[in-house]
């Protein structure tokens, strides 16, 4: 009887190993087939935790080096401080912010448009276009987010007008991005090497209009020099206090404390 006993629990206990060796060959099979799919997407994705840790990825990682968002997009501030977060730069990046953002809100964001620069060859930097959407997730109750970052340097086809935003404060940027989303594309440029960069370039973005906030419009010489030039031909909204507004002909002042209605009634009949 005993003999029996055990030959049906060694039985049960070979067929359950059997079930979960073939369970576990299907999960590893359909681990293979979604990792397949993330690695050949032509655009990068990443799993990151409210650190910006990169817990996994579609980008190769090379060894020793930092697994933190802008370091493995070789964002230039990341590669000159060491540490992703820790630069100078890093307090006016926009893709920093709205993730931070999107963390403290526990909710998702698109279209995000911004430029960076990374750093390439022999330590050579490139300016790209960058369109990054962000979807919050829970992760064994903790806490993490998945980023998808498309190089639009080169993309035509957008229907939506494109609006130069040049400043370095990251607040007034997402919330004009926020209010004006839906109607235009708005690109962020947070530096006057940026910025310098894109207005010498203003026809091949095909730019309709350019916003600034009046600390950097009054500050950057170079950046007010071409707008004040080119103010005819491509409207200059800048942001200010009510008290802040000098007369200043073809320049178009804003109320830096605006709801998405008004800014929208104030640029839309002058850009069109």
């Amino acid at each position: 009887m005993t003999t029996i006993i055990l030959s049906i629990v060694l039985f049960a206990a070979l067929a359950f190993a059997a079930l979960m060796f073939l369970k576990t060959r299907k999960l590893q099979g359909d681990n293979r087939q979604l990792r397949a799919v993330v690695d050949n997407q032509e655009n990068y994705t990443f799993l990151i935790d409210n650190t910006f840790e990169v817990k996994e990825t579609n980008v190769k990682i090379a060894d020793g080096q930092p697994r933190l968002l802008g370091n493995v997009l070789h964002c230039k501030n990341s590669q000159d401080t060491g540490h992703c977060g820790e630069g100078e730069g890093c307090r006016q990046c926009p893709v920093r912010f709205v993730i931070n953002k999107s963390f403290e809100r526990h909710d998702d964001f698109r279209e995000l448009e911004a430029c960076m620069e990374l750093a390439g060859d022999q330590n050579q930097s490139v300016d790209i276009d960058v369109n990054v959407d962000g979807s919050f997730i829970n992760i064994d109750s903790k806490p993490h987010m998945v980023v998808n970052v498309k190089n639009v340097t080169t993309l035509e086809g957008n229907a939506r007008p494109k609006i130069l935003f040049v400043s370095e404060i990251t607040a007034l940027y997402n919330k004009v991005r926020e209010a004006l989303g839906i109607t235009y594309r708005v690109l962020n440029a947070d530096s006057e090497h940026h910025a310098l960069h894109r207005l010498l370039r203003a026809a091949d973005y095909h730019f309709c209009a350019v916003m600034t906030d009046n600390r950097f419009y009054r500050t950057n010489n170079a950046v007010t020099a071409i707008l004040t030039e080119r103010k005819n031909k491509m409207p200059v909204f800048v942001f200010a206090k009510p008290d802040e507004r000098p007369v200043d002909e073809g320049i178009h002042y804003v109320n830096e404390d605006f709801s998405a209605e008004q800014l929208l009634q104030e640029i839309v009949p002058v850009i069109h």
